[in-house]
C-alpha cells in the first residue's frame, strides 16, 4: 500500500516502519504523506490500542530530508511545510486515544528527534545518537521539539535546543527521555502488548491529564514555531548552510 513505509499489523498493535534506510529514513514529502495517512487510518481504528513507530536499516530518522538547494530566497515556505505536514504528524501521536511507543534503532535527528520524543514512551539501543542540527543550516528546532523538551527535560535541553548538538542513548536516558535496551522493537513489542492488555481507557485518560499539564499549549506554539521557521527559511544563512550540507564544507554565515 505504501511506498516508503511498512504496515505490521498485530491485532491491536501495529508497527509503523520508516523504510528510507538508503537515506537514513529522512522525512521527505512521500514518506511524510503516507505516515500521516497511516496514523490516521491507524487513530479511527477502534479496535487499535498501541502503535510503535521504528525505522529500517541503521536508524531511526535524519529527520527532514535535505536534498536539494534552494536557488534564492523565498523559494521555499517552511511555514506552510510545517503546518500542512511536520505538526499534523505531531497531532496525530500526541493528541491521539490511542499509546505510541518509539523503537529507536540508530541515529534520530532533527525532525526524528521530535518524533520519538512525541511518543509516550521511548526504547533505544546503546549506540544510537541524538543529533539536533537545525542550526548548522540556519533554523531553529522545529516540529513542537523545543516545547516537548523543555517540559519533559527542563534545563538539561537548553543547551542543545539553543546551539544544537549531539548526545548519545545514555545521556538521552539519564534526561528521561528513552530506556536503553538491547533490543528496542522486541522490547516495544512485549510492552505493547502489555499496554494493550491491561486497563486501557485509564491509561488513554492519564495521556490527556499528561497533555492537559505539560502540553496545552502545543497548538499555539505551533503556529509561533510554523512562522519564525518560515523567516528563517527566507535569509541568506539558510540557503548556505543548505548548500555547505550538500557540498559536505563548513558554512559561512552572515547572521541574517
Amino acid at each position: 500500500m505504501y511506498r516508503y513505509l511498512v504496515i505490521d499489523e498485530r491485532d491491536s498493535v501495529t508497527i509503523f516502519t520508516l523504510n528510507r534506510p538508503e537515506r537514513l529514513n529522512a522525512l521527505g514529502p512521500e514518506l511524510r504523506a503516507e505516515l500521516l495517512d497511516a496514523l490516521r487510518r491507524f487513530n479511527n481504528d477502534p479496535k487499535k490500542r498501541v502503535g510503535i513507530i521504528t525505522g529500517s536499516g541503521k536508524a531511526f530518522s535524519a529527520g527532514a530530508d535535505i536534498s536539494t538547494k534552494p536557488s534564492e530566497l523565498g523559494t521555499v515556505n517552511l511555514e506552510d511545510e510545517l503546518r500542512n505536514s511536520f505538526h499534523l504528524i505531531l497531532r496525530e501521536i500526541r493528541f491521539s486515544d490511542k499509546l505510541f511507543i518509539a523503537a529507536i534503532n540508530g541515529v534520530a535527528a532533527g525532525a526524528g528527534i521530535s518524533l520519538a520524543v512525541a511518543c509516550d514512551f521511548a526504547f533505544a539501543s546503546k549506540s544510537s545518537r541524538f543529533v539536533m542540527a537545525f542550526q548548522n543550516i540556519g533554523l531553529a528546532p522545529d516540529t513542537g521539539l523545543t516545547l516537548m523538551m523543555a517540559r519533559l527535560v527542563g534545563a538539561k535541553a537548553l543547551r542543545y535546543l539553543l546551539v544544537g548538538g549531539e548526545f548519545t542513548a545514555e545521556e538521552a536516558e539519564s534526561m528521561g527521555l528513552i530506556k536503553v535496551v538491547d533490543d528496542p522493537l522486541g522490547e516495544a513489542i512485549k510492552f505493547a502488548n502489555e499496554i494493550a492488555q491491561g486497563p486501557f481507557r485509564a491509561y488513554v485518560h492519564s495521556k490527556k491529564l499528561i497533555n492537559e499539564a505539560l502540553f496545552k499549549d502545543l497548538e499555539q506554539f505551533l503556529v509561533t514555531e510554523a512562522r519564525l521557521q518560515g523567516e528563517l527559511g527566507n535569509t541568506h544563512d539558510f540557503i548556505e548552510g543548505v548548500s555547505a550540507f550538500l557540498e559536505k564544507r563548513r558554512p559561512r554565515f552572515v547572521g541574517y
